[in-house]
Parts: structure tokens; sequence; C-alpha cells
């Protein structure tokens, strides 16, 4: 494997771990916070929040082929 290509694949996957773990602390404590005030959590609040977990399992997902598309010119 490239090393550029492996760098790049390892900084993609931080940052989708990044995400994913922001939007896991997000809705929980907003979770947390229904639970102690009482109040029945909206669902637009929740979208809002799920959308940092949408983006770090997209670029999970999509890890390899992102890092090989920011790689292609180092190639030549």
């Amino acid at each position: 494997m490239n090393p550029y290509n492996r760098i790049a694949l390892t900084v993609i996957r931080l940052v989708a771990a990044g995400c994913l773990l922001i939007s896991i602390m997000n809705l929980g404590l907003y979770y947390l916070k229904s639970q102690k005030d009482r109040v029945p959590m909206h669902a637009g609040r929740f979208l809002w929040l799920a959308i940092p977990l949408v983006i770090g399992i997209v670029l999970l997902v999509k890890s390899t082929a992102i890092a090989r598309r920011l790689t292609e010119d180092f190639d030549e």
C-alpha cells in the first residue's frame, strides 16, 4: 500500500471516529438532560444532533475510496 494512501486513510478514519464520538456524546447528553428535566425529546433536535453521526458513518464506509482519490495526484 502506498504510504500516502495509508496516511490519508488514517486521517479520514480518525476524523470519522471523532465525528462519531462527538455525536454520541451530544446525543447522550441531550438524552440525560431531557430525562432530568422530564421533558420529551424533540425529533428535530435529535436529528440535528445526529448529523455528525451520519457523516462519520459515511466517512468510515467510503474512507478507502476517498483516500484513493486524494492520493491519485501523488502517485504520478
